[in-house]
């Protein structure tokens, strides 16, 4: 086996491509329609306070199919949380409600801090609804500039009502970077209503969507129950409803979600120079005969020849890290030079 030291600036290249997948969910999967079965999609969940069950859990988790069944992947975490000036001063060892809970779990993932408080458009907001891709959708982290919201803002639940769409429009070149990564605002129209989370997954916006230009009309938006009413409507369910009664409103309003998901893969290209003096003997013994004189492979020149069969990358301390195998021999002699290239991707 014979061995040489890469050139450091010639030799290796290092190099970053992406690889998006188009991703649709549709409104079936939020409101199990196709299952004839409201929770045929969906999957909710207890918590526990205090020993006791409590029904309304912190999130739903909408499937593409069945959650009982094996087959089927959880694609999406919905949930709502509620900022409340009480946990502010972490006075209490456990806070008082699940949206307090989840208002600050979310503040600390994406904001860096469990009392910061969210704002879009130079605009604090203390009620959001957050959606949670789960990482086998958006991969490495959803890519910018081509999500796509639809909302059924109108019209009593899961019928067809009039429709906003929020998007992510030109945060391909206008996105910043915070605590969680990279972040860019989330519109409709052209008014900031929530921030999407590329690194994370997660986007974010009020509540405020669901009204004409943010103004909850006279008699509240209806939002669950057997009748439009103001004790049915979002202002009134975000106070006195579990966050299970939020999220089944919610997802029974959402018409369509749209993003394209990205692999980012890493890689390094070595380059494996045999130079026409390098490599052109064996280092096994049998490539020498009694008397420790290199036999010729074969020809009339009596040049030596040698194949290579596969490349393999050491680090400074001579340990294996790598092999690649070339997918037949090639010749090596005098008379030629080889120039093996070997991409690693991660």
């Amino acid at each position: 086996m014979s061995a040489k030291e890469l050139d450091q600036t010639r030799d290796i290249s290092v190099q970053t491509s992406v690889v998006n997948e188009v991703i649709q969910i549709t409104g079936s999967f939020f409101s199990g329609t196709q299952g004839g079965n409201n929770t045929f999609y969906t999957k909710k969940y207890l918590n526990i306070t205090s020993g006791s069950f409590i029904s309304g859990g912190f999130f739903e988790t909408i499937y593409d199919g069945s959650p009982s069944s094996v087959s089927s992947s959880a694609l999406i975490d919905l949930s709502y949380g509620h900022y409340s000036a009480s946990y502010q001063a972490d006075s209490s060892t456990f806070l008082p409600t699940e949206k307090n809970r989840v208002y600050k779990e979310m503040a600390g993932l994406l904001l860096g801090n469990t009392k910061s408080v969210f704002s879009f458009n130079s605009t604090n907001y203390h009620n959001l609804f957050f959606m949670m891709f789960k990482r086998r959708v958006f991969k490495d982290e959803v890519k910018k500039g081509d999500l796509s919201i639809s909302l059924q803002i109108t019209g009593a639940i899961a019928t067809n009502g009039s429709l906003v769409t929020l998007s992510d429009a030109g945060a391909a070149s206008a996105y910043t970077e915070g605590p969680a990564g990279a972040e860019a605002n989330l519109y409709s129209g052209s008014v900031a209503v929530g921030k999407v989370y590329y690194d994370a997954g997660v986007v974010a916006f009020h509540t405020g969507v669901f009204y004409a230009q943010g103004v909850p009309s006279p008699n509240d938006l209806y939002w669950s129950g057997s009748a439009a009413s103001v004790l049915n409507g979002l202002n009134q369910i975000s106070v006195s409803g579990n966050i299970d009664n939020i999220i089944d409103g919610f997802r029974n309003r959402i018409n369509q979600v749209n993003l394209q998901n990205q692999v980012n893969l890493n890689s390094t290209i070595y380059f494996c120079r045999a130079y026409n003096n390098e490599f052109n003997y064996s280092t096994n013994p049998t490539f020498v005969d009694s008397e420790n004189k290199v036999i010729p492979t074969s020809g009339t020149d009596n040049q030596t020849r040698s194949y290579i069969c596969s490349c393999g990358l050491y680090d400074v301390n001579n340990n294996l890290l790598a092999v690649a195998k070339l997918s037949e021999p090639v010749k090596k002699s005098p008379d030629n030079e080889v120039t093996i290239r070997v991409r690693l991707s991660y």
